[in-house]
């Protein structure tokens, strides 16, 4: 992502940014699935949630870095 002063992005990290990272890695997941804690807005890692299926839920961390 394109980061600005304090490690900053220019904008934020959506659902459909994250789902299409998926994709390219081969792991189809729909962008409605997932469940982010808040707007992604600065480096870091994060744990987000995917729903995939009744009552079953996955948690994974996504690291944010500059590009």
């Amino acid at each position: 992502m394109k980061v600005g002063e304090a490690d900053r992005l220019f904008g934020s990290v959506t659902s459909r940014d994250i789902a299409e990272a998926l994709a390219r890695r081969g792991i189809t997941i729909d962008r409605k699935q997932l469940v982010l804690p808040d707007a992604i807005k600065s480096l870091g890692e994060y744990a987000i949630t995917a729903k995939v299926g009744h009552q079953v839920t996955a948690t994974f961390t996504i690291k944010v870095i500059a590009g």
